[in-house]
């Protein structure tokens, strides 16, 4: 029963997180802020990077959890995870109001969330070494 619970508190931050994107992406457009053309950009470009960032730290954490060793080929099948996760949300998003499906979106989801994946199997590494 306690390794249970140790699986639960490794892997329901990261269900928790997915549904809080899927909830972020169901706002439609007429309800988001209105701001100037490269205002909107960056916030735009900021929330996303906020949102698969946390979400290739809470993966590699939760992963590292059942595995020892972290390599390259975790890094790539938890970004082809990513990658699926931004697919689904954007592509969830092509069905809200005033909210479309963009190609760049996922590519810039799935390149933050492994940057932050990677740099957090470094940040491992370095620990065990100290």
């Amino acid at each position: 029963m306690i390794k249970n619970n140790k699986v639960l508190f490794y892997w329901l931050p990261v269900f928790i997180w997915l549904e809080i994107i899927f909830l972020l992406s169901s706002i439609p457009g007429s309800l988001l802020p209105k701001l100037p053309s490269l205002c909107n950009f960056w916030a735009h470009r900021i929330v996303h990077f906020s949102e698969y960032s946390i979400l290739g730290v809470l993966l590699i954490r939760a992963y590292s959890y059942l595995r020892s060793r972290i390599g390259i080929i975790t890094i790539i099948f938890l970004s082809m995870v990513i990658f699926l996760a931004s697919s689904f949300d954007e592509w969830h998003q092509s069905f809200v109001p005033g909210r479309n499906c963009e190609l760049i979106d996922v590519v810039f989801d799935t390149i933050c969330g492994t940057i932050a994946l990677t740099i957090y199997v470094i940040w491992l590494k370095m620990r065990r070494f100290k």
